[in-house]
């Protein structure tokens, strides 16, 4: 395997010189006072109006977007009608539609090979399974700084969509190594096990590592100058110098924001992580682009659990209101924040059969949801925990004083116990959901997502876009920072047989599912290898780094890699 090297500076060509200067003038195709210094994306994954209702009523008061513009946003991806959230990320991340489907493909910021929705047809032959370049890539490229915060997994589609390109968003080994080689100036999540070795201990938990290429990410990310920290109070004691920082508060996923206080004391919260995230970025005199993920108000809604739903979309609504008030704050900066969800999930519905709907009081529903102190999820693993033995009574009362359920009916404990009995795939929260949403009077028409058009909250535009389809954002966001997305796509993802075609290539591929694999360049007695989702070139003994990652594709068995990599090949 490589070994990272020390980093050699070179003494530039005129002509590669040039070059730059001719790429910079991508940037310049905007009036400077129509850009925002700052970009700020919040998105809560897997929620529909009906979420941000029942939590409105829940709260009590108004939610901070409430204070926004109001937009529409079309959902569908390239194969359906409904979307999953790695095609709705890729979307609003890169300008395109892909596919999600688990026989062909669940693409991150990769172009597929065909649309089938609206009507079927085929991309060009040059466009197939080509990577394409994502704004957070043009905001650093833009000289900004750059910043990821999430409640999953950093390496969950939505995030990983705007820093990786690959085929399956479940990859991830290979997602984590493009984040880390991307250069982000703060990411905050969970995920920690997918930076270390599978021989090695998550620091701080019972957990392994499960990296299979031997290398320790974690290392590079501190030889790269990043701080690296684990707990709310390391978050919170930031020194104020702190320009770069990855926070991985969790060998997977985070906890549920209300199962926090009682699972995971450790961790912050989401508006914490936001409210740090812009501290760190804002220091940068260019500005940044941040995007905020609110993960798992999707997952509740998965579960038909009105009680994460809630609790987990009124935590996103602090973040919200952190970036609000940053925006508006007197700083001089024209800071953009957009608030969109990727799609609905659980067709969630304030009213159910059964309901009076001219008697139904706030207090009737928000009553039955403020009781729980857990999530059913949370729940969930107390009762697999500690009743093993599927005790009733013990069932009865962790279900009584964590999930605000005081008598369980002989049906609701069979279905509980059937589930037990379940085993390896015990899944109690979707058990437990629907109970309480019964109590609440809230309805649900799937345990999947929906595909309805979902809202956009916006503060900064002049005037907000009216109905829009969701590849649209990633040119609002693009636009407002100054740069093309198609021209930036050229300038990071050139297919390596045309940029090298006066050269021997090799694509060297053992390793790939593992994160390994090479491209060899060879010319004259002169070779180069450039890792696989790396941003570096080693030619001659030296390491030179490269302003993007060199993707492979396994679909169609290329390699894409800056324009600017000929140059430094050129320039030995």
């Amino acid at each position: 395997m490589l070994m990272m090297q020390k980093f050699k500076s070179l003494c530039l060509s005129p002509i590669i010189v040039g070059f730059f200067l001719s790429c910079a003038a991508h940037y310049a195709t905007q009036d400077e006072d129509e850009r925002f210094h700052n970009v700020i994306v919040l998105v809560p994954d897997g929620c529909g109006v009906a979420h941000m209702t029942i939590a409105r009523w829940c709260k009590g008061a108004p939610l901070t977007q409430d204070s926004m513009d109001v937009s529409l946003v079309r959902t569908h991806c390239a194969n359906s009608m409904i979307t999953g959230s790695a095609a709705a990320a890729t979307a609003f991340a890169t300008g395109f539609k892909s596919w999600e489907d688990s026989e062909k493909a669940k693409l991150l910021s990769m172009r597929p090979d065909s649309l089938l929705i609206p009507e079927p047809r085929a991309l060009p032959g040059l466009e197939q399974w080509r990577p394409s370049a994502t704004v957070l890539e043009g905001a650093r490229l833009a000289g900004k700084a750059v910043g990821l915060v999430a409640t999953c997994r950093i390496s969950h589609a939505t995030p990983a969509a705007y820093a990786s390109h690959w085929h399956s968003r479940d990859d991830n080994n290979i997602i984590m190594e493009q984040m880390v080689y991307q250069g982000i100036d703060v990411v905050f999540g969970g995920g920690f096990r997918y930076l270390i070795s599978r021989d090695s201990d998550v620091p701080g938990s019972a957990s392994r590592g499960l990296r299979r290429d031997g290398e320790d990410l974690h290392e590079v990310l501190l030889a790269r100058g990043n701080e690296f920290i684990t707990t709310k109070d390391e978050l919170l004691g930031l020194d104020e110098e702190t320009r770069r920082v990855w926070g991985m508060f969790a060998p997977n996923h985070m906890a549920h924001d209300i199962d926090r206080h009682y699972l995971a004391p450790h961790e912050p919260s989401l508006a914490e992580m936001t409210q740090k995230a812009i501290e760190v970025l804002s220091r940068d005199p260019d500005g940044f682009f941040l995007l905020v993920e609110g993960s798992q108000v999707d997952w509740s809604a998965h579960d038909n659990d009105p009680v994460g739903v809630v609790t987990d979309y009124l935590a996103f609504d602090r973040a919200v209101k952190v970036a609000l008030d940053f925006a508006r704050s007197p700083s001089g900066q024209r800071t953009l924040v957009v608030v969109l969800p990727d799609h609905g999930t659980g067709g969630m519905s304030l009213g159910r059969e059964g309901v009076n709907s001219y008697t139904f009081t706030p207090d009737k529903m928000a009553g039955w949801i403020k009781r729980p102190l857990l999530t059913a999820a949370g729940v969930g693993a107390l009762i697999t925990e500690d009743a093993g033995d599927t005790d009733p009574s013990v069932i009865r009362q962790i279900v009584s004083e964590y999930y605000g359920i005081d008598e369980l009916t002989a049906g609701e404990m069979e279905m509980i116990l059937t589930e037990l009995a379940d085993t390896p795939y015990v899944h109690l929260d979707a058990v437990l959901g629907p109970m309480l949403s019964r109590r609440a009077g809230i309805g649900w028409t799937t345990f999947d997502h929906t595909g309805t058009d979902v809202p956009m909250f916006s503060f900064g535009f002049d005037r907000a876009p009216q109905t829009v389809d969701n590849t649209e954002i990633a040119n609002l966001c693009a636009q407002a920072m100054g740069f093309d997305l198609r021209d930036l796509t050229e300038r990071l993802f050139t297919d390596a047989g045309v940029l090298f075609d006066n050269c021997t290539i090799t694509i060297d591929t053992a390793g790939v599912e593992d994160s390994m694999g090479q491209l060899v360049v060879e010319r004259d007695g002169k070779k180069a290898q450039f890792p696989l989702f790396k941003n570096i070139m080693v030619v001659q003994d030296d390491t030179v780094s490269l302003e993007g990652l060199t993707i492979y594709s396994l679909k169609a068995h290329k390699v894409f890699l800056p324009r600017q990599a000929e140059m430094l090949f050129n320039a030995y």
